[in-house]
């Protein structure tokens, strides 16, 4: 009997393990839809975690035809993650960016209201005591920063601890972490960019950085040094104004 039972463990374990590759693969292709509805179907932490990232893949890449819904089910599988796995770092950094992104639909005051800076600050920090060489975590602590100061000016640094040097440090340890994530490092060098403290300097090395990336043929990374390579180049031909308002563009993507 108890042979029985480890042979039903290990069959269902390998159908778990079998199911988890497939929403990967879908993500890595670039099937958003297909690993979304994969990974919630098999509903492990690790699995929501995919589903969520896929979810909020699309609203940044601009094909969400419901911005605000998908990042409402990317937020509701990253808490269910966070439920059946409190240890996951990914699932509280993806809570954190489905926060941002609809923060992003709100007003300044109606932001400040709800508390979207603390309780998205609290789960960085959360990710970096679970995973303290997360480049993720890192890069978002950067944003975190940074678009306080851009969206809250004074009052807002002032309310939240927003403070530019940390975010330029929190940037510059993601994108010097040995863990280097292409689609983080594009976005810290986008919030840098449009960042009001001229930190254009940082922003042109950043997006340098992404736009030199090899070794991934994932559909995403692949995206995300096609965008930094633009940027680039508007800030060679057309300056620094335009290629502000390109990234400005691309954040308003990622609002509900």
């Amino acid at each position: 009997m108890k042979i029985i039972v480890i042979l039903c463990a290990l069959f269902f374990a390998g159908l778990s393990t079998q199911a988890h590759t497939n929403a990967l693969f879908a993500y890595e292709g670039g099937e958003y839809r297909e690993a979304i509805t994969l990974g919630e179907a098999e509903a492990t932490a690790e699995a929501l975690v995919l589903a969520a990232r896929s979810q909020l893949a699309l609203i940044d890449l601009g094909r969400s035809q419901t911005r605000k819904a998908d990042a409402k089910a990317a937020l509701a599988n990253a808490e269910k993650a966070m439920a059946l796995d409190p240890q996951n770092a990914e699932a509280h950094l993806m809570k954190v960016a489905a926060l941002g992104i609809l923060a992003r639909g709100m007003s300044r005051m109606k932001s400040f209201r709800k508390g979207i800076a603390s309780k998205s600050r609290k789960h960085i920090n959360a990710a970096l005591v679970l995973d303290p060489e997360s480049a993720w975590a890192q890069a978002m602590l950067g944003m975190w920063h940074l678009e306080i100061i851009r969206r809250g000016g004074k009052f807002g640094a002032r309310v939240t601890g927003a403070n530019v040097n940390e975010g330029i440090e929190a940037c510059a340890l993601a994108m010097n972490s040995k863990r280097y994530d292409i689609g983080m490092g594009t976005q810290c060098a986008m919030a840098l960019l449009i960042c009001p403290a001229g930190l254009e300097d940082e922003a042109v090395a950043a997006l340098q950085q992404a736009s030199q990336f090899t070794g991934s043929e994932v559909a995403y990374d692949s995206a995300m040094k096609a965008r930094s390579q633009e940027i680039l180049e508007l800030i060679e031909n057309e300056g620094l104004d335009a290629a502000r308002q390109r990234a400005l563009v691309y954040l308003s993507l990622a609002s509900s």
